[in-house]
């Protein structure tokens, strides 16, 4: 049998191709006349061809975690934008080494960079660093037992242990009710500029900004995290078409995407909320409820500045939301199916707040 020739590029007239053998010869175009650009794109789909056909019983990393997301990830977690950053995080340490090569103390390692900021684009608390970890070892898992085609899976032997850091101290900080009359305030009037037209103004004959009374992007954020409790990439991969006025119902996860253990519910819409969804579905843009799907934590931290409140996070407001609740007496098994987490984690952080709690022990 004649041996199979490995991919290559090659010109056709001016323009370049990948030839290559995939039980039959096939060529691709790389769409340009340009050499350099030519190898680039060639380069690329060299890497793509080689993570897909390529069987490896001890692969690199970074190939395993491209199985992974492509197998996995994709099409399947309903914030599986969230796994773009931990990949390239894990890619930037692991990534150039073969599954079989890694130890705890590499693990450890790991850890101490994140924790330094040498990795990623800040520095990461106990929390994200284990998550990362236990993706890393979601990933390895797969490779073992799931990923297909089954030619490609791993032995067990090859995967080594990854030492986690410890859970995270749970967040203290909770907001007063004052205080989240303080930021409704504030954004009463913070109207969003940025995704205006421009307009010539003809006194100067420079563009300019045109002034509105659009509600900000960070004002539909707030208000739906006060109260909706919703972690923050729910909020911001928010629809209009699963915010259903009629029924008073939003359905934070997208059609098509499953369940994780970060479950996001469907909830009904309270009345201040209702009349701050009305308007900004009069005034949207596009079919986001924040206009995309970027971050939003500059403008956070850019609010609790000018409020000076303190620790303004994503995070705060929902747990905020459950102190409160809890606070108020109801019961924990609902708090738990509004938030979307299990009864033991609801209990575990915010039992001990209830009015009842241990009342029946003492006096």
């Amino acid at each position: 049998m004649r041996e199979k020739k490995p991919p290559r590029i090659g010109t056709e007239g001016q323009n370049f191709y990948v030839y290559f053998n995939d039980g039959r010869s096939q060529r691709k175009a790389l769409r340009t006349t340009d050499l350099r650009i030519a190898t680039e794109r060639f380069q690329g789909w060299l890497d793509s061809y080689n993570n897909d056909t390529v069987v490896d019983d001890d692969p690199f990393v970074d190939q395993a975690l491209h199985l992974w997301f492509e197998q996995w990830v994709k099409g399947r977690m309903a914030s599986e934008n969230r796994y773009h950053a931990i990949i390239k995080n894990l890619n930037k340490f692991f990534g150039h080494k073969r599954i079989s090569e890694i130890t705890r103390r590499h693990s450890v390692e790991y850890g101490l960079l994140r924790f330094a900021g040498e990795i990623g684009q800040n520095k990461a608390a106990n929390g994200t660093v284990r998550r990362e970890l236990q993706s890393l070892r979601a990933c390895f898992t797969f490779l073992q037992k799931r990923v297909e085609p089954r030619e490609r899976r791993i032995s067990q032997k090859i995967i080594p242990y990854l030492e986690l850091p410890p859970e995270g101290l749970p967040r203290e900080r909770v907001f007063s009710q004052a205080e989240l009359q303080t930021m409704r305030d504030f954004l009463q009037n913070h109207c969003d500029h940025n995704s205006l037209p421009r307009i010539i103004d003809f006194k100067t004959g420079k563009l300019t900004k045109s002034k509105s009374n659009r509600l900000s992007r960070l004002a539909r954020f707030v208000n739906l995290a006060i109260e909706t409790a919703q972690r923050k990439t729910s909020i911001l991969e928010l629809t209009w078409s699963r915010v259903n006025f009629e029924n008073n119902i939003i359905t934070f996860l997208p059609e098509g995407k499953a369940q994780t253990t970060k479950r996001r519910v469907p909830l009904p819409i309270s009345s201040r909320l209702r009349t701050v969804l009305e308007l900004a579905y009069e005034q949207r843009i596009t079919d986001y409820v924040l206009d995309r799907k970027t971050s939003i934590d500059y403008d956070l931290k850019q609010m609790g500045q000018a409020t000076k409140i303190s620790g303004v996070t994503s995070h705060v407001f929902r747990h905020t939301w459950a102190t409160h609740k809890a606070m108020q007496g109801v019961p924990i098994e609902k708090i738990a199916m509004f938030l979307g987490d299990t009864e033991k984690t609801v209990r575990k952080n915010y039992l001990h707040l209830t009015p009842d709690y241990l009342r029946d022990v003492v006096d």
